[in-house]
C-alpha cells in the first residue's frame, strides 16, 4: 500500500516525462505570480481594515482563516471527487494486488498529503503577510502559525469527505448537460470576479481617495463580528494561533476533525465501492451513442466536431468557453477599476491605453487554449491522419472555430465599452482591428507551437499535461503588456503620440498575425506528417 502511495505521489509531483521539468518550471513561475498577486491583495486589505476599523488583530485574522478553510475545503472536495469517485486510472488500479479498501485508504492519505502541501503554499505566506501588515510578528505568533498549519487541514478535509458525495451524484445527473454545467460555471466565475472587483475597489478608494462609501465600514464590522463566533471552525484556529484558550481550540479542531473523518470515511467507503463496481461492470463506454451519417460537408463536420469536443471536455468548456462568455463582464469591471486608478494617478486620456491592455489580456487568455488544439485529439489522433482531408484544412477549420469564439467575446465587449463611452468610436475601431489581428495571430501561433510540441499521451491517471497553454499565456500577456504600454505612454511623450500609438498597435498586431499565419500555411503539412503517437 505504501508503495502505491509513493507511486501515485510521484505521478503527481515527480518528474516522469521528458518535458516534466519544463512543465514544473512554468507551473512554478505561474504559481509564484498568482501567489504574489494574492498576497498583495491580502496585505492591502489587512492594512486598510487595520487603519479603518476599531477591531482587534485576532478578530481580523478570523476573516483570513475562514477564507483559508473555504479554499482548502474546495480543493479537498475536488480531490475526493477525482480520486475516489471519478478516477481516470480505475481499470489500471483494479488489477493491482491491493484490496479496494487499501486503495481507498491510500487515496484518502494522498488527498490529505496534497492538502497539506496546498496549505503550506497558501497558508504560511498569507499569515506572514498578515502579520507584517498588522505589525504582530512575534515569536509567539510565528509559533502559533506553525501549530496552526498542522491542524488547519483537518476540518476542510473532514468536510470534503461529506460534501464530495452529493456533488458526485449531482455531477452524474449533469453528466450530459454540458450547456447547463457551462452556465453554472459562468455564473460562479462572474460572481467570483465581482467579489474580486469589490475588494479592489475598496482598496482603491482607501489608497487614492482615503474614503469609503457610506455603509461600507458597518458591513465589514458586522462581517468580522459574525465570523468570530464559536460556530466557525476558524474561531478555534484563531485561538490556537494567538495562544488564547489554546487547549480548547486545538482540542475542538482535532476532535471534530478526526471524528468527522472517521464517520465520513465509513460512508464514503460504501459509496466509493458502489461507484467503483458500477464503473467496472458497466465499462467506461456506457454513455457512448452510435453516430449517424449527417450529410455535412467536410468543413462543417470538422467545425461541428471541434465545438462538441470542447463542450465535452470539462477543462476546455469551463476555462475556455466559460472565460470567453464571461469576458465582456470582466472587461467592464477591469476597465472601470483601472480607469479610476489611472485617472487619479495620471489624469484624463488614458482610457484607450487601458482598454487596449485589458482587451489584450482577455484575448490572450481565450486564445491560449489553441496551444492544445492538436493535443485534444489524444488517442484518436490517428483518425486525423486517415481521413481524406488535408492536415492544413483540418487545423485551419479548428483555428477558425477558436477565432470565432474570440471574435464573439470581442464584439460584445466592444459594444459594452462603446456604449459606456470609455473611448470614442475612432479608438473603438483601432482597438477592434488590433484585437482581431492579435486574436488570429495568437490562434495560429498556438497551432504552430502545438505542432512542434504535441502531447498526445495521457498520464497513467487519465490526465492530460499541456504545457503549451502556459507558454501561450506568457506570450499573450507579454504582447498585452507591450501594446498597453505603447498606447498609454506614446500619447504623453510624443508629438502626435496618439497617431503613433494607433500605428504601433495596428502594425505590431498585423506583423504578428502575418508571421504566424505564414509559418502555419507553409509548414503545417510537413510537421504533421512527422508526428507519431
Amino acid at each position: 500500500m505504501f508503495e502505491f502511495i509513493r507511486l501515485q505521489f510521484k505521478l503527481k509531483w515527480g518528474f516522469n516525462r521528458n518535458n516534466d521539468k519544463k512543465s514544473a518550471i512554468m507551473t512554478a513561475v505561474a504559481t509564484f505570480l498568482v501567489v504574489l498577486i494574492v498576497l498583495a491583495l491580502i496585505w492591502g486589505l489587512a492594512f486598510v481594515l487595520k487603519n479603518s476599523l476599531d477591531v482587534s488583530v485576532p478578530r481580523l485574522s478570523v476573516l483570513y482563516l475562514t477564507i483559508s478553510m473555504i479554499i482548502l475545503t474546495i480543493a479537498a472536495t475536488g480531490m475526493q471527487m477525482k480520486r475516489l469517485y471519478q478516477p481516470g486510472d480505475l481499470l489500471i488500479t483494479a488489477r493491482f494486488p491491493l484490496s479496494p479498501f487499501k486503495i481507498f485508504i491510500s487515496y484518502l492519505i494522498l488527498n490529505y498529503i496534497d492538502l497539506c502541501i496546498y496549505s503550506a503554499i497558501f497558508f504560511f505566506p498569507m499569515m506572514l503577510v498578515f502579520g507584517f501588515a498588522m505589525e504582530c510578528m512575534t515569536p509567539v505568533y510565528l509559533g502559533g502559525i506553525l501549530v496552526g498549519f498542522f491542524v488547519l487541514p483537518l476540518v476542510p478535509f473532514a468536510l470534503s469527505v461529506f460534501i464530495a458525495i452529493p456533488l458526485v451524484y449531482l455531477s452524474a445527473i449533469l453528466e450530459k448537460q454540458n450547456i447547463l454545467r457551462l452556465v453554472l460555471f459562468v455564473v460562479f466565475l462572474v460572481g467570483g470576479f465581482f467579489l474580486y472587483d469589490y475588494l479592489l475597489t475598496i482598496l482603491t478608494q482607501f489608497f487614492i481617495h482615503r474614503n469609503w462609501e457610506v455603509g461600507t465600514l458597518e458591513i465589514w464590522e458586522k462581517l468580522l463580528l459574525g465570523l468570530d463566533q464559536p460556530y466557525n471552525p476558524a474561531y478555534y484556529l484563531k485561538n490556537v494561533i494567538f495562544f488564547d484558550r489554546f487547549g480548547m481550540g486545538i482540542g475542538v479542531l482535532i476532535g471534530s476533525g478526526v471524528g468527522l473523518i472517521v464517520l465520513g470515511g465509513l460512508i464514503a467507503k460504501a459509496v466509493c465501492r458502489k461507484i467503483r463496481n458500477q464503473a467496472l461492470e458497466g465499462g467506461f463506454g456506457r454513455y457512448e451513442k452510435k453516430s449517424k451519417i449527417d450529410g455535412y460537408s467536410a468543413s462543417k463536420a470538422i467545425f461541428r466536431y471541434g465545438l462538441k469536443e470542447i463542450l465535452r471536455n470539462r477543462t476546455y468548456s469551463y476555462f475556455y468557453l466559460g472565460v470567453a462568455i464571461s469576458t465582456p463582464v470582466m472587461i467592464f469591471f477591469c476597465n472601470r477599476l483601472v480607469q479610476i486608478v489611472g485617472e487619479a494617478q495620471i489624469g484624463k486620456g488614458i482610457n484607450f491605453g487601458v482598454s487596449m491592455l485589458v482587451f489584450s489580456v482577455f484575448i490572450a487568455m481565450i486564445c491560449s487554449f489553441t496551444g492544445s488544439i492538436l493535443s485534444m485529439e489524444g488517442k484518436t489522433f490517428y483518425i486525423t491522419k486517415l481521413v481524406p482531408i488535408s492536415y492544413r484544412k483540418q487545423l485551419g477549420i479548428k483555428g477558425i472555430l477558436n477565432i470565432c469564439v474570440g471574435f464573439g467575446a470581442l464584439l460584445i465587449s466592444s459594444v459594452i465599452v462603446a456604449s459606456l463611452k470609455f473611448i470614442d468610436w475612432a479608438e473603438i475601431a483601432v482597438l477592434s482591428i488590433t484585437q482581431i489581428l492579435l486574436c488570429v495571430g495568437l490562434v495560429f501561433q498556438g497551432i504552430n507551437l502545438n505542432l512542434v510540441n504535441p502531447n498526445l499521451k495521457l498520464k497513467a491517471n487519465g490526465d492530460v499535461e499541456e504545457i503549451n497553454i502556459t507558454y501561450m499565456l506568457f506570450i499573450g500577456f507579454g504582447l498585452a503588456a507591450m501594446l498597453g504600454a505603447c498606447c498609454l505612454i506614446f500619447p504623453r511623450i510624443f508629438e502626435n503620440g496618439t497617431f503613433w500609438a494607433y500605428f504601433t498597435a495596428l502594425g505590431v498586431s498585423a506583423i504578428y498575425m502575418i508571421v504566424n499565419f505564414t509559418v502555419f500555411w507553409f509548414t503545417v503539412n510537413k510537421k504533421y506528417e512527422h508526428i507519431e503517437m
